[in-house]
């Protein structure tokens, strides 16, 4: 490229920054051909362009009137210096024109355009210092280009990841999606519930009644709109929501009953005598619960049996020990000073007895604690017989004669004296004086004891026979036997006797003999009872 003259102030050899292109001006010379003189060999690039006549840049210019060969180059020349200065003016509009006055003009032109006066001859070109290049400042049209293109890409990936969310949200939550009703499938709408396909006519169960209390009709179709499950649970609100794959059954509805006010009513157990033999316990009975049911709607009034009532039942009967070799000795009336030897007997032929102890001998008119602790303590069982033998109002014997009190009185001072004297609590059996126990006495004494105990076997040693006779007696047991004999009440040697003649045949026999809490534990006493008392009621 030639070089150029140096960018004046305020314009530019850049063609993009010209305000206007200038015509191809009138060639004015004459040809080489015919031998005049043509500058245009000589002129390159855009100096080549020579303007029109009527360009105001050139008005003045002339070429000397000499017609030989130097001379009209050196006119050509000079006709052109003045042309390039004139043209290297601003143009008049270029200050409504930014662009035009760009930094490049300041800074001194662009590399490779010589100041002015140059060799107009093409040459390399050359960058001189305070000049740069067209393309030197191109790198802030990439930058801008590159910020552009980050902006888009992220523009782009934000609406991808939105699509895709959206994709993967319906697909979990699809608008409408199948369900199946009663066996068959069913498109439903996001959010349908049970309520919908059922007013959709899709399943149209029957409600049931509304009915009152006495079970007569009260209003059709007032009960439950329906029943069903879902996916196998059962559930009643219409309103509940569906979802995607649920498994339905709906059905009729059910009848429901009005509601009510309630009332509940107990009764007490009754009392009933069962049975016959020895042993008499208490079976309790169960106090009865009636609910009584008022409509709010119907006005009825109906009763329910919440819990049926049990009577209280004084069970006699036999212990039966399925043939097992075992009797129940009891000692009524001691202790007294012949209880120990007594004791001693028991002991030598491993023998446990029940006794039945007066209150008022363990402490008050006498004090045999001792020997009742010591029973105690070689495993036999204590029992009271009342407190001093029903004296007083009973005449020594019957305790029936007694006010409910004096027996209450009798029972506990008893158990009392025992608790006092083993510093364990007393057993609950009893055994009332002169085996005089029937009537009221039943039922006043039933929260002190559990039973009150007979015997099968008694042996009359109260009335002394002799040794042999009691023995006698003592050997006729049979298995489940009680076996009356006393420890009291008098001179009880004879007993003592007999026991030392008849335990050791018994013991041979085979014989056990148990307390009486252990004899009771032979039979299901409740299932005696019960078997009695649906005989009764046949």
């Amino acid at each position: 490229m030639p070089n150029q003259p140096t960018t004046p102030a305020g314009g530019s050899h850049n063609p993009r920054n010209n305000p206007r292109p200038h015509p191809k001006p009138t060639r004015r010379h004459p040809s080489q051909e015919t031998g005049s003189f043509s500058a245009a060999p000589y002129l390159t690039g855009p100096a080549a362009v020579l303007p029109p006549d009527d360009d105001p840049a050139v008005a003045g210019c002339s070429y000397p009137s000499g017609h030989d060969a130097a001379s009209q180059e050196a006119a050509a020349r000079a006709a052109y210096e003045q042309y390039a200065a004139a043209v290297s003016q601003p143009h008049p509009q270029a200050a409504n024109h930014p662009q035009y006055g760009s930094r490049y003009q300041q800074q001194g032109g662009y590399a490779g355009y010589a100041p002015a006066g140059a060799n107009p001859r093409v040459m390399p070109a050359q960058k001189t210092e305070g000049q740069m290049t067209p393309y030197d400042d191109m790198g802030r049209y990439k930058k801008k280009g590159k910020k552009k293109s980050g902006i888009v890409s992220a523009i782009v990936a934000v609406v991808i990841l939105a699509v895709i969310g959206v994709g993967v949200y319906l697909y979990l939550n699809p608008p409408t999606y199948n369900v199946t009703v009663n066996g068959m499938t069913r498109t439903v709408h996001d959010g349908a519930t049970v309520g919908d396909i059922i007013n959709e006519g899709i399943v149209s169960p029957k409600p049931g009644n509304l009915l009152a209390v006495d079970g007569e009709v009260l209003e059709e179709g007032g009960g439950t709109p329906f029943t069903g499950t879902i996916n196998g649970s059962e559930f009643t609100d219409a309103a509940t929501a569906l979802h995607k794959g649920d498994t339905l059954q709906i059905e009729d509805g059910a009848d429901a009953t009005e509601d009510y006010e309630t009332e509940t009513v107990e009764s007490e157990p009754g009392h009933q005598e069962l049975g016959d033999g020895a042993i008499h316990v208490y079976v309790p009975g169960e106090t009865g619960q009636v609910e009584k049911r008022t409509g709010k709607v119907s006005g009825k009034t109906v009763e329910e049996t919440v819990r049926e009532g049990r009577d209280n039942i004084y069970l006699k009967y036999n212990a039966d020990t399925k043939g097992e070799k075992v009797v129940a000795l009891t000692f009524d009336d001691g202790p007294i000073g012949t209880t120990p030897e007594l004791l001693d007997v028991l002991k030598q032929y491993g023998v446990k007895a029940t006794f039945f102890t007066i209150g008022d001998q363990i402490f008050d008119k006498t004090d045999f604690s001792e020997v009742v602790k010591r029973a105690a303590d070689e495993g036999h069982q204590i029992c009271t017989h009342s407190y001093d033998h029903a004296s007083g109002s009973g005449r020594g014997v019957d305790m029936t004669r007694m006010s409910a009190d004096e027996q209450i009185a009798e029972v506990q001072k008893g158990q009392d004296a025992i608790t006092q004297a083993t510093g364990k609590e007393a057993s609950k059996i009893f055994r009332s004086p002169g085996g005089n126990y029937h009537d009221e006495i039943i039922w006043t004494l039933q929260p002190y004891v559990t039973g009150e105990i007979g015997w099968n076997v008694d042996t009359e040693d109260w009335r002394r026979p002799g040794a042999e006779a009691i023995a006698q007696r003592l050997l006729s047991v049979k298995p489940g036997d009680v076996v009356l004999m006393h420890d009291g009440g008098g001179d009880r040697s004879q007993t003592i006797e007999a026991l030392k003649i008849a335990l050791p045949q018994l013991v041979e026999e085979g014989y056990k003999f148990v307390t009486i809490d252990q004899l009771i534990a032979y039979d299901d006493v409740e299932a005696l009872a019960k078997d009695l008392q649906d005989a009764a009621a046949a």
